[in-house]
């Protein structure tokens, strides 16, 4: 029997789609979120360390951790129109 309610959420945050506010009403109100959860040595800056370097040698750990493949921009890229003729140039 299904009443139409979605049990799990998906805890992607789409902005073009849904505010933050949104967003945090559809976790808060789903049955379940489900995720993976790791916990990683706490991290400090080091003595020589820049704040950029810090927060990408960060980065790469928890990319490295997920599995994922660490990229130089953040979220915002998705708000930018790429002309069609530069396109190409993209990997």
């Amino acid at each position: 029997m299904s009443c139409g309610l979605q049990v799990f959420v998906d805890a992607f945050w789409n902005s073009r789609e849904q505010t933050f506010g949104q967003h945090l009403i559809r976790l808060m109100t789903s049955w379940a979120v489900v995720c993976d959860v790791w916990f990683m040595d706490p991290q400090t800056i080091r003595p020589d360390e820049t704040p950029e370097a810090f927060a990408t040698r960060v980065q790469h750990m928890i990319a490295a951790r997920a599995g994922l493949q660490p990229v130089e921009w953040d979220g915002y890229m998705k708000y930018w129109y790429v002309f069609a003729r530069c396109r190409g140039a993209l990997p």
